[in-house]
C-alpha cells in the first residue's frame, strides 16, 4: 500500500490541497453567505492514482432560518429563506420537503410571483396550497454558473459535472441547515463499544449542521423476464424533494481513521470497482462500501487494525456488507430510518452480490491478486517487475498530479473566458479577486497560496484593462500600472512577463528592460504545460522536497515550476502584434487524424496565445533593447533554447511552434527574410496543423508577390 502512495504523509497532503478550495466568500447584494465544501475521496485521502477518482465539491448557501421544529413566520428578510423542513409519507427515504409558507392563498399568490425572496428560484404550490421550494432552479442556476468557469459541463445526477482529458469534477448545490434533525442524533445515541469514533470527533460532529441537496434521479429498478425496467417518479414529484446529507460529519469520521483503517477502506473500494461494480452496473456505490466500513470500525476493537492483519480487517468489512445484503437493508451511519439500498438495488442484485462476496470471504480474498488497479495484484503476488513504482516514485507522482490540477485551474480559467462576453470576463475576475481577498482576511493556514493566487488574478485583470485602454486609444491609468506592480509580489514569472509585454506594446522600452532584469529563471526551474499527462513527466523533472509538511511541499514546488504565459483575446493589445496570430491558429485544423495532444491543445488554448516563459523573456529582451549586442544575445538564447528542445536534450516540447515562430519574427526584424521563411517552414514541419506559422508563410509570400510589407513589429 505504501508503494501506491497510501501513506500518512500523502493522505495529509491530499487533505491539505483540497481543503484549500473551501473559500468562504461574500455574495454581492445579498445577506446569504456562499462557500465551497470539498467532499468525497479526494479530500478524505481515500484514493490512489490508479482509481482515477473524480473531485467532488458542494457549493453551499447558508440559510440560517431553516428549521426542523419551528413555525413559519410571515416576516422574511430580503433574499433570506425562512422555511421549515417537512417530512411526510410522500417523501422518499432520506428526503424532505422545504416549505416556505403555510396555507394562505392570498399571501401564497403574492409570494409565488416574487423571485426576490428566494434566490434558489421559483416556488411550487401543492394541491393543499402549501408553498415549497423546487430543487430544479437551483441546479439550473449552478449549471449556468459552472459554464462560466469550464469548457464542458453537463448535469450528472444531482451534480453538475465538468471535465477535460485530465480530470472530472462534480459540483452540487446545497443548502446548509445549522441544526440537525432528530434522525441525525442516531450517531450520538445508539449503543457503541466506545473506542471509535473518538470523543473529540463526536463532540465536533454535534456542532455540525446538515445539508439539503438535489436527490438525483429518483426511481426504482425491476428485473422482469430477464430484462431490466427502470421506473422514474414524475417530475412534479421529484422536483420538490431535497435529500438530507451529513457531509461534514462524514468527513470528520474519515479524518478520524488511522492509516491502517484507511488502507483497509481503499482496498475494499478496489474490490468494489473491479469485482462487484460490473455485476450490477455500479449501483452498489462507494458510499455503500463506506457505510459498511464505518460500522465495522465501530464494532471491532482497536487492536485488530494493524498492518499485519490488514486482509482480515477487509474480510470483516466485506462480512458486514454481506450481512446488510442478506437483510436487504443497509442502514445509514449518521441518519436513522434510511435504507441505502432503496431505489438502488433490487432483490436479485442483492442475491448476486451476496453470493459473490461469500465466495471472496471463503477464498480468503485470493481475488485481490488479480486486481489491475495500481498494479496491485502484481505487488501482492510478489511478481518482480522493474516497471512498478516505488514508494518515493508514487509520492512524487501524487504531488505532481495535485500541482498539475491546481495550477491548470489557475492558468486556464481566464483563457476560457475568451469565448465569453466582456461582462462575463469581468465577472469572473472580480469574483475571484473578491473571493481570494476575503479568504486571505479570514484564513491564516493558506495565506501564502492565496496571496500567490490573488496576485496572479490581479495580473490578469490589469492586463485585460490595459488592453482595453490601448484598444480605445486611452492612456493606461496609474491604477492599472499599480495593479501590475502589486502582482509582482508573488514572484510568479508570468506576472513579470505580462507586465513587461504591456510596457513593450506601449513603447516604454527602458521601463520594460528594467523589469525584465528582475526576472530570475534558474536552471532548477522546470517548465510545465497543463496538457494531457504532463504531470507524469513533471515528477521525473522536479526534485521534490523531502519535508513532511504539506505547506512546505507546495511552497517549494511553486518556486520550481515555470508555467507558460497565456494571453486571452481580452488581452491581445498587451501582446506584441506578431504573437496575436497565435490566437487564430486553430482555424487551420484540417487533420482528421491529429494527435491527442494537438486535439486537447487546440481546445484548451483556442483563442489564446501561449508561449513558454524562457523564450518569451528572450523575445521581450530583444524587442525592448536598443543595443545590438543585447539583441544578438537574445537571439542566440532563443536559438540555443530551440536546439535543446528539438535535439532531445530537454524533453519538454509543448508550445514549441510558438517559440519557433518568434524566432522567425526576429529574423524578419533583422531583414533576413530567407531565414524567416525557413524558420516558419520548420515550425510547420514540427506542427503541421493549428499553427500560426501558416499565416506567416502566406504573409511573406504576399509581400514578395505584391511588394508590400506588413507591420508585425
Amino acid at each position: 500500500m505504501e508503494d501506491i502512495g497510501v501513506t500518512e504523509e500523502m493522505v495529509r497532503f491530499r487533505r491539505y490541497v483540497y481543503l484549500e478550495d473551501e473559500t468562504r466568500s461574500p455574495c454581492k447584494n445579498t445577506s446569504v453567505s456562499t462557500y465551497i465544501l470539498a467532499v468525497g475521496s479526494q479530500v478524505e485521502g481515500s484514493t490512489t492514482l490508479g482509481m482515477n477518482s473524480d473531485t467532488d465539491m458542494m457549493r453551499v448557501e447558508q440559510y440560517k432560518k431553516l428549521s426542523f421544529h419551528g413555525q413559519i413566520t410571515e416576516k422574511t428578510e430580503r433574499n433570506t429563506l425562512a422555511a421549515v423542513v417537512v417530512k411526510d409519507k410522500n417523501c422518499c427515504s432520506q428526503c424532505c420537503f422545504l416549505q416556505v409558507r403555510p396555507l394562505n392563498p392570498e399571501t401564497n399568490q403574492k409570494i409565488a410571483s416574487n423571485d426576490d425572496i428566494d434566490i434558489t428560484g421559483r416556488f411550487v404550490c401543492d394541491k393543499q396550497g402549501r408553498i415549497f421550494v423546487s430543487n430544479k432552479p437551483a441546479v439550473d442556476k449552478l449549471s449556468s454558473m459552472v459554464k462560466l468557469f469550464a469548457l464542458n459541463c453537463e448535469q450528472h445526477g444531482p451534480a453538475v459535472r465538468f471535465s477535460d482529458k485530465c480530470k472530472e469534477t462534480d459540483v452540487s448545490f446545497a443548502i446548509e441547515c445549522p441544526s440537525q434533525p432528530d434522525d441525525c442524533q442516531v450517531l450520538f445515541t445508539r449503543p457503541k463499544p466506545g473506542h471509535w469514533p473518538k470523543q473529540q470527533t463526536i463532540t465536533d460532529a454535534k456542532q455540525c449542521g446538515i445539508f439539503l441537496v438535489h436527490p438525483g434521479n429518483i426511481g426504482s429498478t425491476y428485473n422482469r423476464l430477464n430484462s431490466i425496467l427502470t421506473i422514474q417518479f414524475s417530475t412534479e414529484y421529484s422536483l420538490l424533494q431535497w435529500r438530507i446529507s451529513t457531509n461534514t460529519i462524514e468527513r470528520l469520521l474519515m479524518f478520524d481513521l488511522s492509516i491502517v483503517q484507511m488502507r483497509a477502506y481503499i482496498l475494499t473500494k478496489m474490490i468494489r470497482k473491479e469485482f462487484l461494480g460490473p455485476l450490477e452496473d455500479t449501483r452498489l456505490s462507494t458510499f455503500h462500501m463506506k457505510t459498511s466500513f464505518l460500522f465495522t470500525i465501530e464494532q471491532f476493537p482497536e487492536n485488530i487494525w494493524r498492518n499485519d492483519n490488514l486482509l482480515q480487517c477487509v474480510l470483516y468489512c466485506l462480512n458486514t456488507l454481506r450481512r446488510f445484503l442478506k437483510r436487504r437493508y443497509c442502514p445509514h451511519y449518521t441518519i436513522a430510518s434510511v435504507n441505502l439500498f432503496e431505489n438502488k438495488l433490487e432483490v436479485f442484485e442483492m442475491d448476486l452480490l451476496e453470493n459473490e462476496i461469500s465466495t471472496m470471504i471463503f477464498s480468503k480474498l485470493i481475488c485481490i491478486c488479480s486486481i489491475q488497479m495500481d498494479n496491485f495484484g502484481q505487488r501482492m503476488s510478489g511478481r518482480i517487475n522493474s516497471r512498478l513504482s516505488t514508494k518515493q516514485e508514487a509520492r512524487s507522482l501524487i504531488i505532481s498530479q495535485f500541482l498539475f490540477n491546481t495550477y491548470e485551474d489557475w492558468s486556464s480559467n481566464i483563457d476560457r473566458k475568451a469565448r465569453k462576453s466582456k461582462s462575463e470576463v469581468d465577472y469572473f475576475l472580480d469574483y475571484r479577486i473578491e473571493s481570494e481577498s476575503f479568504a486571505i482576511t479570514n484564513d491564516d493556514k493558506y495565506r501564502y497560496e492565496r496571496k500567490y493566487h490573488l496576485n496572479y488574478i490581479l495580473n490578469q485583470k490589469a492586463s485585460v484593462e490595459a488592453s482595453r485602454c490601448l484598444e480605445n486609444n486611452i492612456e493606461i491609468s496609474d491604477a492599472i500600472d499599480k495593479m501590475f506592480r502589486g502582482s509582482l509580489s508573488s514572484g510568479k514569472i508570468s506576472c513579470y512577463l505580462k507586465y513587461a509585454s504591456m510596457l513593450v506594446c506601449t513603447q516604454q522600452y527602458e521601463k520594460a528592460e528594467s523589469r525584465l532584469k528582475e526576472v530570475r529563471i534558474t536552471k532548477h526551474m522546470v517548465e510545465v504545460s497543463f496538457l494531457l499527462d504532463d504531470f507524469k513527466t513533471l515528477e521525473k523533472r522536479v526534485k521534490f522536497t523531502n519535508s513532511n509538511s504539506p505547506a512546505y511541499i507546495v511552497k517549494d514546488c511553486l518556486r520550481k515550476i515555470l508555467t507558460p504565459v497565456s494571453f486571452s483575446r481580452e488581452e491581445s493589445y498587451c501582446l506584441p502584434k506578431h504573437l496575436v496570430y497565435e490566437m487564430y491558429r486553430y482555424r487551420w485544423d484540417t487533420d482528421a487524424n491529429k494527435s491527442e495532444y494537438r486535439e486537447l491543445s487546440c481546445e484548451r488554448w483556442r483563442d489564446t496565445a501561449v508561449i513558454n516563459a524562457r523564450p518569451f523573456l528572450f523575445y521581450l529582451q530583444y524587442l525592448s533593447s536598443k543595443h545590438a549586442h543585447t539583441k544578438h544575445v537574445s537571439l542566440c538564447n532563443i536559438e540555443k533554447y530551440l536546439e535543446d528542445k528539438l535535439n532531445g536534450k530537454d524533453n519538454f516540447d509543448k508550445h514549441i511552434e510558438t517559440t519557433i515562430n518568434i524566432l522567425g519574427h526576429i529574423h524578419e526584424l533583422e531583414n533576413n527574410i530567407s531565414a524567416a521563411w525557413t524558420t516558419y517552414a520548420k515550425s510547420v514541419l514540427y506542427v503541421p496543423t493549428n499553427n500560426a506559422a501558416l499565416w506567416h508563410l502566406f504573409r511573406l509570400l504576399g509581400q514578395q508577390v505584391y511588394g508590400k510589407q506588413s507591420d508585425t513589429s
